[in-house]
C-alpha cells in the first residue's frame, strides 16, 4: 500500500540541478524564489579516491608557522636538524571560492559524470536536511536524461539516503505547474543548450534542443553570447568575469529585428565625438549642476527672481521679500506668471543643449555607454593588536580610508588594458572602495582603520627581532569600475545563434502530429532560465518568428482547409460547378457564397456542416463523434503566455526561474493532498515513487510512477 500524502509542506526537498547552478529548498509551503544555490560541481580528492564539494589543499598552521621559523634558525645556528614535519604541523583548508580541478558532472543538460553528480546529490541532500526517513525529494530532471540515469538516481536515493518518497519531474512539466497554462512551448535558455518542449493537455507532445552535445564546440545559450563578448572585448582587457558581468548588466541589449535591415537590426549612428577626444555619449559628458554661491534677488530686467528667495527646502522666504523692498514687483510677477499659465495655445519650445538630449538617450540609441565593473580584491593585511585597534585619532572623527590601504590585485585578476588605437579609448578606473554594510549575498568585508596602517611597522620590526614571520589576515574589498563600451554591447547576439533558436522553436511545434494542438502551443510561448535575462532576447525571438512565419488569418489558404468535399469548386468565370453529390440549390448572386460559409461554419457545429454532432470524425475510430478542427496548418497567432501576477516575490524576481516555483507546486500535489477520492488517489499514487513501489518494482518503477512525460 501507497503512502501518499503523509507529509507536511516543511519536510519536502526541492532540488533543480542545472548545469552551472543547482536551486534547492527545503519546504515548499512559501512559494518564493529558491533560498539556496550550489554550483554543480565536484572536486576529486586525490588521497582518498573521494569526492568533496570544495577545492581543499594543506597549509602550515599559522600557529606553528613562527615557532617552525625559530627552531628553524637555531638549526642553522648549531648546525643541528633535529626539526621534523609532524602531521599536526599541517592543516586541510577548504576554499569554497575556487574552481580549480573542478568536475562539472552535467554538461549541455546531459549527465556525463554519474559518480560526481550523484556524490553532488548527497552533498545538496546533507546540507538541507536533519533526518533521512521524513524527507520525501522532488528532483527535477533535464529532458536529456536517459531512462538508465533516472534508474540510477532513483537506486542511489532510495539505498543511499533512506528517503520516503521521490518524484522527478521533467523541466517542462515543471514549468507549465508553475504557469497554470495547459497548453504552452517551454523555451528554456540554459548554460550551454536550449531545449523547446511543447506540452498539449498538461502532457509533452514534442521536444527539440539546440547545442548541449558533450564536446560539441557549437554551444548555445547564455555561455555562447558570454564567448562573443569576451572575442570582441578581449582586446580591451576583458576577463570572463568581466564579460559576464556586462552581459547581466542592462547596458547590453539585442536590438529589434528589423527584416528590411543589412544587418537585421538598427545600430544607433554616431551621435558626437569619440569618448577621449572631448566627445559625448559617456558619463564624463554629463551636465554637471552646479549651484551658485548666492543668487541674485533683482533680475537684470528689474524684475524679481523667484528663485532667489526659495530656501533650500523649497519654501518662500517672505522676510527677503520684504526687506528687498520689492514685493509689488514679485506680486505681479507671480500674477503674470498665473495669467500665462492659463493661456490657451501652444508653448513655446524648450531649447535643449545637445550634451542634455544626449545624456537623455536610451541606451540602444547611444553608439557608448558606461558599464560599472565590481570586481573584488583579496588582501593580506598585518594582524593588529587590541591596544593598537583601540586608538583613536585626536579629534576623535573617524578618518575615511585611503587608497592606500589597497593592496595589489590578487594573482588571476587582469589589468585594464591600454587605450586602442583609434578611438577606443581604455578602461577608466574609479579607486574609491566602497565601505557601506554588505548586502544579502556579499562578500563581507573586514572593517579597518589608518591605525592597522600605523601599528604595522611597529609590529614588523618587532617580529623581525624576534625572527617570527609577520601575522597577516585576509581581506575582502569591494573595486568598482566604469568601462566605456561601444556596439559590441549590440553585435555580440549573433544572428546565426538567434536563428538556431528560432528554427529549433518552429519545427519542435509544427512536428505535432495532431495539427489541432498546433494553435494552443503558438498562442502560450514562455521563455524561462536565466540565459532569457538578456534584454531584448525574448522579443526579438518573437519579432522574428512573427515576420518569417506568421501568416495573417485573413488570407485566402485558411479557407481551403475545411471545405466539405460535396461543395462545387468555382469555375474560372465565377459561377458555381456543382457535382453530382451536391443536392441544394444553385447559388444566386445575392446569395453567400457557399466556400465562405462551410469555412466560417466548420468549426461552430452549425447543423449540415462539417463538424456538425452527426457528422463524421476524422479521427481514426471515432466515426460519430466531433472531430478537431482549424483553419490552416501554420500558424495564424504567435504570441508570448500572459504570466501571473498573484505571487508578488516571483514578479520582483522574474519568472525565468519558474521551473523552480512548479516544482514546489508539484511538491504539494504529489506529497501533501490529503482526502482525495478514488481516481484522485490513484494519479497521486502514479506522480512520485514511494519506498512501497521500489521495494516491489524495483528502480525501473520510476518510468512509471514519474512526471517525465
Amino acid at each position: 500500500m501507497s503512502t501518499q500524502g503523509k507529509w507536511r509542506e516543511e519536510q519536502i526537498l526541492v532540488i533543480c540541478p542545472g548545469s552551472h547552478t543547482t536551486m534547492a529548498q527545503l519546504g515548499c509551503s512559501e512559494l518564493t524564489p529558491p533560498a539556496n544555490r550550489y554550483p554543480t560541481r565536484m572536486f576529486k580528492d586525490e588521497e582518498s579516491d573521494q569526492w568533496r564539494p570544495y577545492y581543499t589543499f594543506k597549509r602550515r598552521k599559522e600557529k606553528n608557522s613562527a615557532a617552525a621559523a625559530t627552531n628553524g634558525a637555531n638549526a642553522e645556528s648549531t648546525g643541528a636538524s633535529d626539526v621534523k614535519d609532524g602531521e599536526d604541523d599541517w592543516e586541510w583548508v577548504e576554499d569554497q571560492d575556487s574552481a580549480e580541478g573542478a568536475v562539472y558532472p552535467i554538461q549541455g543538460g546531459r549527465i556525463v559524470h554519474m559518480d560526481a553528480f550523484l556524490a553532488f546529490l548527497d552533498h545538496v541532500h546533507t546540507m538541507l536536511t536533519t533526518t533521512n526517513h521524513n524527507t520525501p525529494i522532488i528532483l527535477m530532471a533535464s529532458p536529456q536524461w536517459t531512462r538508465p540515469d533516472c534508474e540510477i538516481i532513483a537506486r542511489y536515493i532510495f539505498e543511499k539516503t533512506k528517503t520516503p518518497a521521490l518524484c522527478l519531474i521533467n523541466s517542462g512539466v515543471a514549468t507549465q505547474y508553475g504557469l497554470k497554462w495547459p497548453n504552452m512551448t517551454v523555451v528554456d535558455i540554459g548554460y550551454e543548450k536550449v531545449d523547446v518542449t511543447c506540452i498539449y493537455d498538461s502532457r509533452i507532445v514534442s521536444h527539440r534542443d539546440v547545442g548541449g552535445y558533450p564536446g560539441d564546440k557549437e554551444i548555445s545559450g547564455g555561455q555562447a553570447f558570454t564567448r562573443k563578448l569576451m572575442t570582441l572585448l578581449e582586446s580591451k582587457g576583458f576577463n570572463y568575469e568581466m564579460a559576464e558581468q556586462l552581459k547581466r548588466s542592462p547596458v547590453c541589449e539585442v536590438l529589434p529585428y528589423i527584416p528590411d535591415s543589412p544587418e537585421l537590426m538598427e545600430l544607433p549612428a554616431e551621435t558626437g565625438p569619440a569618448p577621449g577626444a572631448g566627445g559625448g555619449g559617456t558619463a564624463a559628458d554629463a551636465p554637471k549642476i552646479i549651484e551658485p554661491l548666492a543668487a541674485p534677488l533683482v533680475e537684470e530686467d528689474g524684475g524679481v527672481d523667484p528663485d532667489a528667495v526659495v530656501d533650500e527646502e523649497g519654501v518662500l522666504n517672505i522676510a527677503t521679500i520684504v526687506t528687498s523692498g520689492q514685493t509689488r514687483e514679485f506680486l505681479a510677477k507671480k500674477e503674470k506668471e498665473k495669467t500665462e499659465k492659463g493661456k490657451p495655445g501652444r508653448k513655446p519650445k524648450e531649447v535643449v543643449d545637445p550634451a542634455v538630449a544626449r545624456a537623455r538617450l536610451p541606451n540602444s540609441k547611444r553608439t557608448w555607454n558606461v558599464f560599472h565593473y565590481e570586481d573584488l580584491l583579496t588582501v593580506e593585511a598585518p594582524v593588529v593588536p587590541p591596544a593598537a585597534a583601540a586608538a583613536k585619532p585626536a579629534d576623535g572623527k573617524d578618518v575615511e580610508m585611503t587608497d592606500t590601504t589597497v593592496a595589489a590585485p590578487a594573482t588571476g585578476e587582469t589589468a585594464p588594458a591600454p587605450a586602442a588605437e583609434g578611438t577606443d579609448a581604455a578602461p577608466k578606473t574609479e579607486p574609491a572602495v566602497e565601505n557601506k554594510a554588505p548586502a544579502d549575498g556579499e562578500v563581507a568585508k573586514l572593517e579597518g582603520t589608518p591605525a592597522h596602517a600605523a601599528a604595522a611597522p611597529t609590529d614588523t620590526a618587532a617580529n623581525t627581532e624576534t625572527g617570527a614571520a609577520p601575522q597577516t589576515v585576509t581581506q575582502v574589498k569591494r573595486v568598482r569600475r566604469d568601462i566605456e563600451v561601444g556596439l559590441e554591447r549590440f553585435t555580440f547576439a549573433e544572428r546565426k545563434e538567434i536563428d538556431r533558436i528560432v528554427t529549433a522553436i518552429y519545427h519542435a511545434v509544427q512536428s505535432i502530429e495532431d495539427m489541432y494542438m498546433r494553435p494552443g502551443c503558438w498562442e502560450n510561448i514562455v521563455f524561462v532560465g536565466n540565459g532569457a535575462r538578456i534584454r531584448g532576447l525574448k522579443e526579438n525571438i518573437m519579432q522574428t518568428l512573427q515576420a518569417r512565419h506568421l501568416i495573417s488569418p485573413s488570407s485566402a489558404t485558411m479557407f481551403t482547409s475545411e471545405l466539405p468535399s460535396n461543395i462545387g469548386t468555382p469555375s474560372g468565370t465565377g459561377s458555381q460547378t456543382p457535382t453530382g453529390s451536391f443536392t441544394g440549390a444553385l447559388p444566386t448572386t445575392s446569395s453567400v457564397n457557399p466556400l465562405l460559409q462551410a469555412a466560417t461554419t466548420a468549426s461552430l457545429g452549425v447543423p449540415g456542416g462539417a463538424n456538425a454532432p452527426n457528422a463524421a470524425g476524422s479521427n481514426a475510430g471515432d466515426a460519430t463523434g466531433p472531430s478537431h478542427h482549424f483553419h490552416s496548418q501554420t500558424p495564424t497567432t504567435i504570441k508570448m503566455a500572459t504570466l501571473p501576477t498573484y505571487l508578488s516575490e516571483w514578479t520582483k524576481n522574474g519568472f525565468e526561474e519558474a521551473m523552480f516555483l512548479g516544482c514546489q507546486v508539484a511538491a504539494r500535489l504529489a506529497f501533501c493532498i490529503h482526502n482525495l477520492d478514488g481516481p484522485g488517489t490513484e494519479a497521486q499514487r502514479f506522480m512520485s515513487f514511494s519506498r512501497v513501489d521500489y521495494n516491489e518494482l524495483g528502480p525501473k518503477g520510476i518510468r512509471s510512477h514519474s512526471l517525465l512525460t
